[in-house]
């Protein structure tokens, strides 16, 4: 049987990290061609996975969302509502939820949130927010409820993701 020292298997780990984000970077590029000319893009996504990494989120899904989410949202995790949700215990006389369903929740809210924009700080600038399926978005959430609808796997009329 073969032995690795512990720098080996640190190489190996790093190695198959570095792919997942290669594979990640890809599939975004085939959704969404424009990425392929987003600045910097695989060096975003890969301090995206070890931040992930980094507040203990493990689940590969939640990684794939998390790295989606940094592609369409530079340093969504930098911003201080993000870092307050994702760092947040659970409730009293619980010891907290782990990081992967903390990110869970944020992702339904979030989903959430996008779906039902009339009940988050009400329309922005008497914007019509375009409630009735095809119905042209125009607002606050425009242009990134298209973008969050394609990369959840939405297409055209109908369900969720």
């Amino acid at each position: 049987m073969i032995e690795l020292t512990l720098e080996q298997v640190a190489t190996l780990a790093d190695i198959d990290a570095k792919g997942f984000v290669e594979r990640v970077r890809q599939d975004l590029i085939n959704e969404e061609p424009r990425l392929v000319d987003a600045a910097f893009l695989w060096t975003r996504l890969w301090r995206a996975l070890n931040v992930a990494r980094g507040i203990g989120i493990r689940d590969d899904a939640h990684l794939v969302e998390f790295l989606r989410l940094e592609a369409y949202s530079p340093g969504f995790y930098e911003k201080p509502a993000m870092r307050a949700w994702i760092k947040r215990s659970g409730h009293s006389g619980n010891s907290g939820h782990s990081a992967d369903e903390r990110f869970h929740d944020f992702l339904c809210v979030l989903r959430w949130r996008i779906e039902h924009p009339e009940f988050v700080g009400g329309l922005t600038y008497g914007d019509d927010i375009g409630a009735v399926a095809g119905e042209r978005r125009r607002g606050v959430w425009a242009g990134f409820v298209e973008r969050w609808k394609g990369f959840i796997g939405w297409r055209g009329n109908g369900g969720g993701g």
